[in-house]
């Protein structure tokens, strides 16, 4: 047994030691990691971290090690425009009415602590990312780094999930009762806040002319295999998704229809392309429906149009949980309306495990005043991407990442998204759009 630890401990050390090194050179990469580290959630049980701590969090540690060590990032940072001051001003404020409300009611609310402060810990956390995010990434190459670190992992969970539609992957890959896809994350339904937005941006970069046709090629091999994985979860939040991808990219042809680096044939031709494959996809489910679903017995791939379905036709509920949940929101809906119930509280207090809808789940937890300086915070993230660029295929880009967000902060209508990495690190990369067009104006200049 001892050998079997320092056989595996001994190389992921060196590997560990080898990560450092190479961050320390220059820490952005930290960031560019973290964006591929965080398509990987599978990890061990710590107890009362249960599950919070893997690869994302470790590399993160080796990031802020390296800006300890390697403080040349703090003098080429530019000055914060004022943007980017309300967003992270608006974070901080949400920051101090979340701990207000952890204090005030774990002082008057026992036994559920340790959980609780987990909770306000992990959310504290996120919001460093953001941080993390804003001071390092200040060049258009560096922000370009992050989207290709996003699309790597992005690759490593497609590639994955495709092994487990194969069906000899290990039994890690997917659930065995249902056969739903998790690929290398915990829940099938981690999955899609993972991949729509960089499926947006993927899209997006393959039809910019500065991009190579041989890098084309690989942008759409993987455009491929993302949309399939994202069926194969059988997450009805995923086929919608799905859906409101094409209507993202629509949105995105008519807004960008004068940028001179938009290939909108190309566009045009994809969304075309995207839509017939959403539209076969649904018939080839109903075609195959034997009229009967039950867990276990029906496909995951036709789980999102069968359930959908049924749910026109009268025979099911669209989805049960949710509705008891926000029956008990609406019912104490007047409890504790300032600061909420406090951070993960809820369960103890009202006998609800979890709440799948980001924005109630706020509500409930901090209250009118978190839910409003976070809700400002994520517009404020959104309008600091608001911004052009002398560079047309970077403002291009720009535009992907605000939609990809959107529809990031759309999966938060369905499932508690705050513990999702992506989201912190996305408004990180929202906020420091502003710095990357003032470097480009400043070296033009």
């Amino acid at each position: 047994m001892l050998v079997n630890i320092f056989v595996i401990a001994v190389p992921a050390l060196l590997a560990l030691l080898v990560l450092l090194f190479w961050i320390i050179k220059a820490p952005e990469r930290g960031i560019y990691t973290a964006f591929f580290a965080s398509g990987i959630l599978d990890t061990v049980n710590l107890g009362p971290l249960r599950e919070k701590v893997g690869l994302t969090e470790i590399v993160i540690l080796l990031t802020w090690i390296a800006m300890l060590v390697n403080k040349n990032w703090r003098y080429v940072r530019l000055p914060f425009s004022e943007r980017q001051k309300v967003a992270l001003f608006a974070l901080i404020i949400f920051l101090i009415v979340y701990w207000a409300s952890f204090f005030i009611n774990n002082a008057t609310y026992y036994g559920f602590m340790v959980g609780s402060l987990i909770e306000a810990f992990n959310l504290t956390y996120g919001a460093l990312m953001v941080l993390s995010v804003v001071l390092l990434i200040q060049e258009s190459n560096q922000w370009k780094g992050c989207l290709v670190g996003w699309m790597l992992g992005a690759a490593i969970v497609s590639l994955v999930g495709l092994w487990g539609l194969t069906g000899s992957a290990p039994a890690w890959v997917m659930d065995e009762f249902t056969g739903r896809i998790s690929s290398t994350l915990k829940f099938e339904n981690q999955i899609p806040s993972y991949i729509i937005p960089i499926l947006v941006i993927t899209i997006i970069w393959s039809v910019s002319n500065i991009i190579k046709v041989r890098y084309r090629i690989i942008m759409l091999m993987l455009i491929a295999v993302m949309s399939v994985t994202m069926i194969g979860t059988g997450s009805r939040t995923a086929f919608l998704l799905l859906i409101l991808s094409v209507l993202a990219l629509l949105f995105i042809l008519w807004i960008q229809r004068n940028n001179k680096s938009l290939l909108k044939g190309y566009l045009g031709f994809g969304i075309i392309l995207c839509g017939i494959c959403l539209l076969f996809y649904t018939v080839a489910a109903l075609s195959a429906y034997d009229g009967d679903y039950a867990l276990g017995k029906t496909p995951a791939w036709q789980r999102p149009v069968v359930t959908l379905y049924e749910t026109i036709q009268g025979n099911r509920p669209l989805d049960s949980t949710r509705t008891v949940q926000a029956g008990i929101i609406i019912d104490n809906i007047d409890a504790a309306i300032f600061l909420g119930n406090g951070p993960k509280l809820y369960g103890g207090k009202f006998n609800v495990e979890e709440i799948h809808n980001t924005y109630a789940a706020l509500y409930f937890e901090t209250g009118i005043m978190g839910f409003l300086f976070m809700f400002f915070f994520l517009f404020s993230s959104v309008l600091c991407g608001v911004r052009k660029s002398e560079e047309s295929s970077l403002t291009l880009l720009f535009t992907a990442v605000v939609v990809g967000f959107i529809l990031l902060l759309l999966y938060g209508l369905t499932m508690y998204g705050l513990r999702q990495r992506t989201i912190w690190l996305m408004a990180g990369l929202l906020i420091s759009i502003p710095s990357v067009v003032s470097a480009i104006e400043n070296n033009k200049s």
